[in-house]
């Protein structure tokens, strides 16, 4: 019987994550690189210094500086013509915040999730779809990718501290906490580090997510 984590959405999550290591040749311990699951799925990409260079500098300082935490990456959603899919992601971001959202950017495709778009909402407004299942399971699958269970279970296990773990396999601490409350690992996790002892609070950062009960 697989290995899998303690909460129902994660244990569905997981046999996608492995898909994903496999399809990237990384095994066991080894710390996965999104860039080469990207070239993989069939994402092209971009830096956003390069993608910006015609705006004005006032937009470009917009969206790189002032308004950097409302955004992460994105694709754009018609292919170039030889299948590719145009990505960015947001350079102004840590490296380790812009690895899950490349995953997340990656699930997306894998998944053949559909693209968000405008719809009318009424004659001179429009707004932005948002599906939340599909988010839910892009981030889920995405973590579960970088921070994989059977891995992530041990560390825990032997009572390795959040920071330690997020060095270990070079992702955002932020991560770490919403990987443990999210497969369930909350009460592991206190036993380990002691009783007396609260689970990390939820960091501040962006690519954090609210609802992480299981």
């Amino acid at each position: 019987m697989a290995f899998l984590p303690f909460s129902r959405r994660a244990k569905a999550w997981e046999p996608i994550a492995q898909e994903l290591r496999s399809l990237a040749n990384v095994t066991g311990n080894e710390v996965l690189c999104p860039e080469v699951l990207a070239a993989k799925v069939g994402l092209f990409l971009i830096d956003a210094r390069v993608a910006l260079e015609n705006f004005s500098e006032a937009d470009r300082r917009h969206l790189l500086q002032t308004a950097s935490d409302s955004w992460s990456g994105g694709v754009y959603p018609k292919p170039l013509p030889n299948g590719k899919l145009v990505c960015i992601i947001n350079p102004s971001h840590h490296r380790r915040r812009n690895r899950i959202t490349l995953m997340e950017e990656v699930v997306h495709i894998h998944r053949r999730h559909t693209p968000s778009g405008l719809r009318d909402v009424m004659p001179g407004l429009r707004l932005r779809e948002y599906h939340a299942d599909q988010e839910e399971e892009a981030y889920g699958v995405g973590a579960a990718t970088l921070l994989p269970w059977a891995q992530f279970y041990h560390v825990l296990d032997a009572g390795i501290e959040v920071p330690d773990v997020a060095e270990r396999f070079d992702v955002t601490e932020a991560l770490v906490e919403y990987r443990i409350k999210i497969t369930g690992a909350t009460n592991l996790y206190r036993s380990r580090r002691g009783n007396a002892r609260k689970v990390p609070p939820r960091s501040s950062g962006a690519d954090d997510r609210s609802q992480w009960s299981a």
